[in-house]
């Protein structure tokens, strides 16, 4: 056992050695381009302000469509009202069926199961229309956000060709001017 706390204590003294050697190098890859890490951190910060952007944009969708957590629970309320009308008007047509020797009571049973059997396709269709809409609103949503990492990209690929353009601006300039020196 003790041979093994030596050797672990080699491989650490080692890697200690190894990471003495990089930061040493670090800082000269840093001061040959603190253009580059200033336009890296001013796309960073642009990014950052365009993604609170569409984050804006799309809670102001969400509003304008009304889809909210109440408005989509309200939609299930009522599709479960439906629901709960439609097996109302079951039930209550089966007892208006085993009651044929009351006539009367009968008819204002039957009479009863189509007022809640349309009252549950009214409540349906609203429920429909209700969940169709917040489909509509979610599927515009996911366009919005499909267009908006499309721009992203259109965004960051035209950031990478104007400090490839800078870099090569710089790289001439610095090479024009050994000859002004001359």
């Amino acid at each position: 056992k003790g041979s093994k706390k030596g050797k672990k204590k080699k491989k650490k003294n080692k890697g200690g050695a190894a990471d003495a050697a990089g930061p040493s190098q670090e800082p000269e890859e840093g001061a040959e381009a603190p253009s580059e890490a200033d336009a890296a951190e001013a796309a960073k910060k642009a990014e950052e302000a365009r993604l609170l952007q569409l984050l804006a944009t799309l809670t102001e969708e969400r509003i304008r469509f009304g889809i909210t957590a109440e408005s989509q629970a309200a939609a299930s309320a009522e599709v479960a009202k439906a629901v709960r009308l439609d097996a109302e008007a079951d039930e209550a047509e089966e007892e208006a069926d085993a009651d044929e020797e009351e006539e009367a009571a009968a008819e204002a049973a039957l009479a009863e199961v189509e007022v809640a059997r349309a009252e549950a396709r009214a409540a349906r269709a609203e429920a429909n229309a209700a969940l169709d809409k917040a489909q509509a609103a979610l599927e515009g949503i996911e366009t919005a956000l499909e267009e908006a990492a499309a721009a992203a990209d259109a965004r960051r690929a035209a950031a990478a060709a104007s400090r490839a353009r800078a870099a090569a601006a710089r790289r001439a300039a610095d090479a024009a001017q050994p000859h002004r020196d001359a």
